[in-house]
């Protein structure tokens, strides 16, 4: 058993009071616009769209078919990376973000 006194609280971060959201929507708007566009062949093809409620914002990415492969990857690992990055960056402002890629969803 561990000693009480040994517990160690972790206490989320309070969101900053000047926070932008719809700022920093943008923000990670142009960063996965940047990163997909930086995947793929045809970068002009891909266009980054969202919708948002009151905790999570859904970035719709929309592309030609044949980029298609190019961002999902290796068994999902290309897309899943951009996930990733998406999610941690947005998060430290306070901001749940899902990636939507057409033909592809997330493995539950």
């Amino acid at each position: 058993m561990t000693d009480p006194s040994e517990i160690k609280v972790i206490r989320k971060r309070p969101e900053p009071k000047d926070l932008d959201s719809g700022r920093v929507r943008e923000e990670g708007k142009e960063l996965l616009q940047a990163l997909i566009r930086g995947l793929v062949d045809h970068p002009d093809s891909i266009v980054v769209s969202y919708s948002f409620g009151d905790k999570t914002t859904v970035y719709k990415v929309e592309c030609d078919q044949k980029c298609l492969g190019q961002i999902i990857g290796a068994k999902g690992k290309n897309i899943n990376g951009v996930r990733a990055v998406i999610s941690a960056t947005l998060a430290r402002k306070g901001v749940r973000a899902v990636v939507e890629i057409p033909y592809y969803c997330v493995d539950a």
